[in-house]
């Protein structure tokens, strides 16, 4: 073969491989993908301000601690369960298992958090709850008797429907006499309507869809 041909050909070998190389996304690419803005968030859900009023005493005390920003305020409205522990039990809807030297049946008082599995924060463990990073309020709606609720889970008279900028797109606190007594996480955004015709057997505030 030519030299000039050689020349070519390999020209050609590396500017195919180049362009091979760049259309496969290496690991290191992947982990670096950016993770959504509030704005972008925002452009999915519609939401009200946190600073909107309902009229109902109880509701209307949560949404302003939760506007103010302050985790310790918020952390005083928390209401807490009394349950017997257990040393064996299941990821969801079991009671709290039982810490080092805790005998079964030792009565705790927890706050439950439910998403994919249960958990559950113990009244002595307060000060480690960081504080709800919220960006709105989605919906808030009288609590079904049919919603899921039990002992170690139980449900409140209102839901709280809000609005995050994490990875994860909404909580909802569970309020009942003015106290948060169990926090839901909502992992897909297509849910927040899905639990609103599930659980509410009233809503009080609808969905801003403006």
């Amino acid at each position: 073969m030519p030299k000039s041909l050689w020349v070519t050909a390999a020209l050609l070998f590396l500017f195919l491989s180049a362009c091979t190389s760049a259309a496969i996304p290496t690991h290191e690419a992947e982990l670096e993908l950016p993770q959504p803005t509030q704005a972008e968030v925002a452009s999915v859900l519609k939401y009200h301000s946190l600073d909107t009023k309902t009229q109902i005493e109880e509701i209307d005390l949560v949404l302003n601690v939760i506007a103010g920003g302050d985790a310790q305020e918020l952390r005083n409205l928390f209401g807490f369960t009394k349950i017997a522990c257990k040393s064996i039990v299941n990821a969801l809807g079991g009671p709290p298992p039982c810490r080092n030297g805790e005998s079964e049946g030792t009565i705790v008082d927890v706050l439950p958090f439910l998403g994919s599995e249960g958990s559950y924060l113990r009244k002595d463990e307060i000060n480690q709850f960081p504080g709800l990073n919220v960006i709105g309020l989605y919906a808030i709606y009288q609590v079904s008797d049919t919603a899921y609720s039990e002992e170690s889970f139980p449900a409140g008279e209102y839901g709280v429907m809000l609005v995050t900028p994490d990875n994860f797109p909404g909580i909802v606190l569970q309020v009942k006499v003015g106290q948060i007594v169990r926090i839901d996480y909502i992992y897909d955004r297509s849910s927040f309507d899905v639990i609103l015709q599930r659980d509410a057997s009233i809503v009080l505030l609808n969905p801003n869809l403006k």
